[in-house]
């Protein structure tokens, strides 16, 4: 345990990755931001709008007002599917795609200074470590869920049962 704030070790690096998360989402772009839809349109151009909202995992109303701001500054255009005259295709502007270019010169510059305290070997360890992390939380999130809903269902069946 940490002497100073007496919490265990557990804790604080919890705290440290949440302060992760937290720079990551507000410093990099946040979830709904114009630099994933613009680099994601620049590597997927002509993609229907529905397409993307699903791949981005973006509400529908959230993703087209950002379309609607990224047409008005001249960065998307919106048309009717070919296949599908319902939906809307989208895809960068010659203006678009030059933003996208900068955006994306500009992530990866972040990201390597961000990582650039670690060695090779260190980002190697920190990815694994990672990664057996979120496998681990994943597993336990899906157990925690399974429990969840077996406890809904048998107090589902005592409120039948009282009745």
């Amino acid at each position: 345990m940490d002497s100073v704030n007496h919490r265990p070790l557990t804790h604080e690096v919890v705290a440290q990755l949440r302060a992760c998360g937290h720079f990551l989402y507000y410093r990099m772009g946040g979830r709904v931001g114009r630099r994933r839809i613009l680099t994601f349109l620049s590597e997927y151009p002509n993609i229907l709008q529905k397409e993307l909202q699903d791949i981005l995992q973006i509400q529908s109303g959230s993703l087209s007002e950002v379309i609607i701001k990224l047409e008005s500054d001249g960065l998307v255009n919106k048309g009717r599917s070919e296949m599908d005259g319902r939906q809307f295709t989208l895809n960068l502007t010659q203006k678009g795609q030059e933003e996208a270019k900068r955006i994306k010169e500009e992530y990866d510059e972040q990201v390597r200074e961000m990582m650039s305290c670690f060695s090779e070997e260190e980002l190697e360890q920190l990815h694994q470590m990672l990664k057996t992390m979120f496998a681990h939380w994943n597993a336990t999130d899906l157990c925690l869920e399974k429990k969840n809903i077996e406890k809904k269902e048998n107090e589902q069946c005592s409120s039948h049962k009282s009745s």
